[in-house]
């Protein structure tokens, strides 16, 4: 190790800012939203800008770096509240507005971009159906206004030109096949001036380091990516190199911007980190793991990636580049924090001031002001103050192999002080092309801390492992999927972690979907099934819900169902309630989207048809998952006392 990195490594200091109070671990305080988040720095390192929920709602806070005192507070109200936001430049921020509207709980994302200064001051909505206006509160659309029928979404803050940033501009029916247009606007006055229009719909832009739109990425009828590239403004569009298509996937310019940095995938392989020169059109490999795709790049202000996050089992983060400073400060604080997770959220121009974001299994999060001068992290916030760290229960990947040779990664959490033949919740996860990963989950911890063992697996189709562990999940939902689901439920077994005869499946969304059609599958194994928000007729998907709506999404569900109808109603849960055993519970929202409230209609339906009893918890407001606290205290209450009843801890 060099005498820099050993110093760095060794002196890292820290004292605190704010001290979380004591608090017991109990439902009410599981069932919370996390108060603190999204903390950043503004460029010049003066103040600093926090999210913070109060009863439900979100506020942008901002705060002088050096005394904390509050400057300004932005303030939720019944239609409105803060969602993601940038420092565009020293004084300002701009800020994607999510809307509270009646009919639902979760807040909504109408492209509406608001802009603000740290004072309070020149406050206004720059871009939406609600522009030119200084008030959160209006509900009143616009029509004078420009962007009135059209979602914003923010592209870049453009560093070099404070006054503006680059926002792809989309028309509200995005089914029309309407083209997505680059705009730079300005965040004082809401003037916009075209850069360049995407060349398909539904499609993405990837900017160079001056803020040109060189890269765009969409997606046809059939689901497949396409790529196209441009030198600069005043060039058009051209398709990329067709062998590329649907696997290769560029993350960021080269402090160059002659050459790109992407994702590659070959042959169904875990994805690989490429440096592609886009003049001679060489690459370069610059990692691959042989588990799993990178989980994301690290770049330093001049877009030169010095490493990636992979996450195999616990996190790791590789450095390509260990004589950048960015690599050095990363690694130094890898260390100090003992393999937790750890991200930079914002920094300063000159470097000096870097807001770090660490977490854990144990820990929901915690924001540190880390001085690159001084070699000192100051704690700030902790997202969820009323959680200790020393309360949580700890969790432990495992590793398991198929019949058919795939090695599947998953997750063990134990309650405290407790690992033998404990009552056991199988949780798979949702998606089901999504994963699981180390680190917090509140449901997890809801479970442990009642007395459960709790048994995560990234089954066959999950993504994160390439291509090919994708694919071998398509058409399999109800079949080899639930196989690997009992594959993990059958290894914690053996390894003298379950009790056998207290097992209970539980999940959300496609997990909801396990739960009943691996208690089906496997009538003996389980003594309870809970299926939250989940999917139960197959079919039903294509007419039912907002996959539909997507231009490519009779393809997706084409190629992640099968096209075999029959083979589909036998893999529905719907279909099949007579096989069941196990005790039932099922919670839904009205307003789901995703999975629908037919769905679970439909199987109370095939459950009373056959005088199957079961429990049933449905919110009117709530859609995919409860977002209202007092409905996720209600629910984890409930679940907690069906789990008692069956299983008991």
């Amino acid at each position: 190790m060099s005498k820099i990195k050993m110093l760095m490594f060794i002196c890292i200091t820290f004292s605190i800012a704010n001290v979380a109070n004591s608090y017991a671990v109990t439902v009410e305080d599981l069932s919370r939203h996390g108060e603190y988040h999204n903390v950043k720095i503004s460029p010049d390192g003066k103040h600093l800008a926090a999210l913070v929920t109060k009863d439900g709602v979100r506020s942008l806070v901002f705060l002088e770096t050096d005394t904390y005192k509050v400057t300004y507070a932005l303030n939720a109200n019944s239609k409105s509240q803060a969602g993601s936001y940038y420092w565009a430049n020293n004084e300002r921020v701009v800020i994607q507005i999510q809307q509270l509207k009646g009919a639902f709980e979760l807040p909504y994302d109408y492209g509406e971009i608001y802009a603000i200064n740290y004072d309070g001051s020149k406050k206004r909505m720059i871009f939406g159906y609600r522009a030119e206006g200084s008030s959160l509160t209006s509900s009143k659309s616009n029509s004078n206004s420009g962007s009135s029928f059209y979602y914003g979404r923010l592209i870049d803050t453009l560093e070099n030109e404070p006054k503006y940033v680059l926002v792809q501009k989309q028309k509200f029916n995005r089914t029309s096949g309407s083209l997505a247009r680059a705009i730079k606007l300005n965040i004082y006055n809401g003037k916009e001036k075209e850069v360049k229009t995407a060349p398909m719909s539904y499609s993405y832009f990837l900017v160079d380091s001056k803020g040109q739109p060189r890269f765009s990425t969409g997606i046809d009828k059939q689901g497949k990516t396409n790529l196209f590239y441009s030198q600069g403004k005043d060039d058009n569009w051209k398709k990329f190199d067709k062998s590329f298509s649907g696997k290769f996937s560029p993350i960021s310019f080269a402090d160059d911007d002659n050459s790109i940095y992407a994702f590659k995938s070959e042959d169904g392989e875990p994805k690989g980190l490429f440096r592609y020169n886009l003049k001679n059109q060489e690459e370069t490999l610059l990692f691959q793991s042989k588990m799993a795709d990178p989980t994301y790049a690290m770049k330093t202000d001049l877009n030169t990636v010095y490493g990636v996050r992979v996450d195999e089992d616990y996190p790791e983060y590789v450095y390509l580049d260990e004589s950048l400073r960015d690599a050095q400060f990363h690694k130094a604080l890898f260390q100090y924090f003992k393999g937790d997770k750890v991200s930079i959220t914002s920094k300063t121009d000159n470097g000096e001031k870097l807001i770090i974001h660490v977490s854990s299994d144990r820990n929901p999060g915690t924001f540190y002001l880390f001085n690159t001068k001084t070699m000192k992290n100051k704690l700030l916030f902790n997202t969820s103050p009323w959680i200790k760290a020393k309360d949580m229960a700890a969790t432990e990947p495992f590793r398991i192999k198929t019949k058919d040779g795939l090695i599947l990664n998953g997750f063990v959490t134990m309650p405290k002080g407790k690992s033998e033949k404990l009552p056991t919740v199988l949780l798979p996860h949702g998606g089901p092309h999504a994963r699981d990963y180390w680190g917090y989950d509140s449901q997890v911890q809801l479970l442990a801390n009642a007395g459960y063992a709790v048994v995560q697996v990234n089954f066959r189709g999950s993504s994160g492992y390439g291509d090919k562990f994708e694919e071998a999940g398509y058409g399999n939902w109800g079949t080899k999927i639930q196989d690997d689901i009992t594959l993990a439920a059958k290894y914690v077994i053996q390894q003298g972690i379950a009790d056998k005869d207290r097992m209970c499946i539980f999940g959300t969304s496609f997990g909801g979907y396990s739960a009943l059609q691996s208690a089906i599958k496997n009538p003996d194994l389980y003594k309870c099934a809970i299926g939250y928000a989940g999917v139960y007729d197959l079919p039903m998907l294509y007419a039912e819900g907002d996959i539909r709506h997507l231009k490519w999404g009779d393809s997706y569900l084409d190629k992640t169902l099968g096209t075999d109808v029959t083979a589909q109603k036998l893999q529905s849960p719907v279909n099949h309630v007579d096989k069941l055993k196990a005790a039932v519970f099922i919670i839904h929202g009205e307003e789901d989207e995703r999975a629908p409230i037919e769905h679970a209609e439909k199987l109370k339906e095939s459950l009373e048809a056959n005088n199957y009893p079961f429990e049933w918890l449905v919110k009117d407001k709530e859609g995919h998952g409860f977002y209202n606290e007092d409905n996720i205290l209600e629910v984890n209450q409930k679940i907690l006392s069906f789990l008692d009843d069956h299983i008991g801890s």
